[in-house]
Parts: C-alpha cells; structure tokens; sequence
C-alpha cells in the first residue's frame, strides 16, 4: 500500500520573489525571513510535483495513484539534489 501524501499539506510562503523566480528562471525567494536560492527550473519541477500530487488525488485507479506519487517524491528528490550540487 503506498503512502498517501495530501497535495493541500504543501504550503510554502514566500514574502517575496526575485523577477527570474516568477519568470521560471533561478533567483531567490525570502521564506521565513530567510534568503533561499532557486535553481533554474527548481520552481518548474515543485510545480510540476504539485500538479502530480494533485492528478494522483483525483485518480481513481489506486496503483497509478501511488505511481504518480512516487514520480512526484523522484521528481521533488532531484529537484532538492540538484540545488545541492550547485
């Protein structure tokens, strides 16, 4: 059985967004009071991890559900690796 993972649970704030950012490019956002960097295309995959969260809720076919959940976390994982490489 695979892990449910509720897509509304992913809330981040941001009080404010550099241009590049809001464009889809790199930059940086301020979360918390603190200046966080943004890979180019880092805002496009968690994007897309939403979306895939949110397809899988609305699935009826618990199996393919659980697949694009796991393609989100996959997909999540190298978007955070590939900021720590940098």
């Amino acid at each position: 059985m695979a892990t449910r993972i509720d897509p509304k649970q992913f809330t981040i704030v941001a009080t404010f967004v550099s241009a590049g950012v809001a464009a889809g490019a790199g930059g940086f956002v301020i979360v918390g009071g603190k200046l966080k960097k943004v890979p180019p295309r880092g805002i496009k995959q968690l994007q897309a991890v939403y979306q895939m969260l949110e397809a899988a809720d609305g699935v009826g076919n618990t199996r393919l559900a659980a697949q694009l959940q796991q393609l989100a976390i996959d997909v999540a994982e190298q978007a955070v690796n590939q900021k720590a490489a940098r």
